[in-house]
């Protein structure tokens, strides 16, 4: 979503000072009087504002996978690396303008938190951005519990990481999917000062209010209650604080013991085509004064005003490349 520039107007009010007449009469005992005419009250007419936005040509993932790399899951990083080879021509399928990165959960080492790879922010504009998705997915399995999958997403996406190492990786207008890929369940206490799911689910919450886009974890876990064990003899415990944040923010979930992780990612394509709704004003609009146009068309429904947040939201998004025009009286 762009910004036009934000036209304003105002009549000029015409401000009519008094004239003052002061009189000095003298009479008999030398009293003195003066007359003052009243100033008119001159009513200034309203700031009418129009403001332009455009559309998004391409909604913008930001997409971060967080994988296991303990010794227990070799066979699901293949199956991951697998299914991953085809995201990149899926993303660009949906008409994504993405960002890709990959962390692992094991925080006990100096890299915790950092994107893999180099370069650490996959995107479409690499020449091969698949072996770049290939290489920083190759977390090995020479990592140690606990798992830490939540802890590795916050570190990776708030200060000082997100604007230090991992810079480029978080636009402010992307929505935001954190996929995680664990046979065990989330054990981050002993590197967040609170409940993980409670900060997690907060974290996500700010995004989206930020950006106006879905912030949402989707889990590749054993599912509840009790885990699964896949063909080739691997257990997994259920992945029960993945699976709760993923429900919460709107993610989905699939059973790492599957042996095909495409479900997954057509899920998270899926997901991820949000255009935005949501268009902030710059100033408090008067509510019965605002009118809406799209691409010269006036739209009487399917919209409302936020009032307290002075912004223009939409029941369905409207086209990509579309022009909103919004008119509106400034509140005083």
């Amino acid at each position: 979503m762009s910004r036009g520039i934000v036209v304003g107007t105002r009549s000029a009010g015409v401000a009519i000072a008094g004239l003052a007449l002061a009189a000095a009469v003298s009479l008999s005992g030398c009293s003195e009087f003066f007359l003052r005419t009243q100033d008119p009250v001159v009513d200034e007419p309203p700031v009418q504002v129009e403001e332009r936005f455009t559309q998004a040509s391409l909604p913008m993932l930001d997409l971060l996978f967080v994988v296991d790399d303990t010794s227990s899951m070799e066979h699901e990083q293949g199956l991951l690396q697998h299914a991953l080879a085809a995201l990149p021509e899926q993303l660009d399928d949906a008409a994504l303008s993405w960002h890709l990165g990959v962390v692992r959960t094991d925080l006990g080492n100096d890299d915790a938190g950092l994107l893999l790879g180099d370069p650490w922010v996959i995107t479409q504009e690499l020449p091969d951005p698949e072996a770049a998705l290939a290489a920083a997915a190759d977390v090995g399995i020479e990592g140690l519990p606990p798992e830490a999958g939540l802890a590795a997403a916050w570190l990776a996406l708030s200060a000082p990481l997100r604007d230090g190492d991992n810079r480029g990786f978080r636009r402010p207008d992307a929505a935001l999917h954190v996929v995680v890929l664990s046979d065990d369940d989330d054990d981050s206490s002993d590197f967040l000062d609170e409940d993980p799911g409670t900060l997690l689910l907060s974290f996500f919450e700010e995004e989206a209010a930020l950006s106006g886009q879905p912030a949402r974890l989707s889990a590749v876990v054993g599912p509840e209650p009790s885990g699964c064990s896949s063909a080739d003899g691997g257990d997994a415990a259920a992945g029960s604080a993945y699976l709760a944040l993923a429900e919460a923010t709107g993610g989905a979930a699939l059973s790492i013991c599957e042996p095909d992780f495409a479900p997954l990612l057509d899920a998270v394509g899926d997901l991820s085509v949000a255009w935005p709704t949501r268009f902030e004003l710059q100033a408090e609009a008067v509510a019965d004064s605002v009118a809406v146009r799209i691409d010269d068309v006036r739209q009487d429904t399917g919209w409302m005003l936020e009032e307290g947040d002075a912004a223009v939201v939409f029941d369905e998004a409207p086209a990509a490349g579309s022009v909103i025009q919004v008119r509106y009286e400034v509140a005083e």
